[in-house]
């Protein structure tokens, strides 16, 4: 009988420890999610970034943005550098690595805690079944 009492009292353990790392499985997704929207935003105004300033290198005509001028074949990285934080003001450098970093963080957060609440449910099973057997088991089949 304390055997069941025990068993079942480490059933419920887990599964207050399953409530727990739900909670922030859930936290750390979310985050994750946020995260990745803003991240997949400045990609796109990366690429934009990128092709703006090729078009400043390699122009075939001249160009003007946000009073920017360049000329046609400039050789001027500075200028094209200048030219594309005109045309893609949306774009940031310093934001895009630190929500790359971010998302690093937040994805090893995210898969811990999913790891951890795999592991937690085969406990919780191996639990169940242990305290279903303990609790049938009343020894008073003993010969």
């Amino acid at each position: 009988m304390a055997n069941t009492a025990a068993l079942l009292g480490n059933l419920l353990n887990t599964k207050a420890d399953i409530n727990y790392y739900t909670q922030q499985s859930v936290f750390w997704n979310a985050k994750y999610e946020a995260n990745s929207a803003k991240l997949q935003e400045q990609v796109k105004y990366e690429e934009k970034w990128e092709k703006a300033f090729d078009e400043a290198i390699d122009n075939t005509k001249e160009l003007n943005k946000g009073g920017i001028r360049v000329v046609v074949n400039n050789q001027n990285v500075m200028l094209a550098d200048k030219y594309a934080h005109a045309k893609v003001k949306q774009y940031d450098e310093e934001l895009s690595l630190e929500l790359a970093d971010l998302d690093m963080e937040y994805d090893t957060m995210k898969t811990m805690y999913d790891t951890m609440l795999e592991e937690l449910r085969a406990q919780q099973e191996s639990e169940k079944t242990a305290t279903s057997t303990a609790a049938q088991d009343t020894g008073l089949l003993q010969s």
